[in-house]
């Protein structure tokens, strides 16, 4: 493909790198081997969509629906869940180090083969919480109890 340069922009086969689109409909449409770093998607429909070997490092995400959504293979380090409701979802096989939950509900859930080393959970409501069985507030609750004693 034939490229030349209009005013320090690249021009590609006749398309500016730099694309406005309002208001417009892209079903079915395909993106690959493409470069959309700091693109904003406001207002926007990827329902049933699919991100494979993508990077969005540095990424926000605020006001998005994420409905029995699958993340998988994810790589997840120094990322914060912030004010998030992550009813249903699935992690899967992901790497997941120094990551903030603040104020999720995370009732229901399963934690299953996971490498809990060093996690801190505090202020948080625990009632019926349990590890490998044992009730954590009756844990809790003996060992104050003999904490008292001593």
């Amino acid at each position: 493909m034939n490229e030349t340069k209009k005013n320090g922009e690249g021009i590609v086969g006749g398309i500016e790198k730099k694309v406005e689109i309002t208001y417009d409909s892209l079903p079915n449409s395909s993106f690959e081997d493409a470069n959309l770093s700091d693109t904003s998607f406001s207002n926007v429909n990827l329902a049933n969509s699919n991100f494979n070997n993508v990077n969005m490092d540095g990424a926000t995400f605020n006001d998005v629906t994420c409905k029995d959504c699958t993340f998988e293979d994810m790589y997840l380090v120094d990322t914060k869940f912030l004010g998030v409701n992550l009813s249903r979802a699935r992690f899967g096989c992901s790497i997941m180090n120094n990551i903030e939950f603040k104020n999720p509900d995370l009732k229901n859930s399963q934690f299953i083969h996971c490498d809990l080393s060093n996690v801190e959970i505090s202020d948080c409501k625990i009632d019926g919480l349990k590890i490998n069985g044992y009730d954590v507030q009756k844990l809790i609750e003996q060992a104050e109890l003999a904490e008292k004693k001593s």
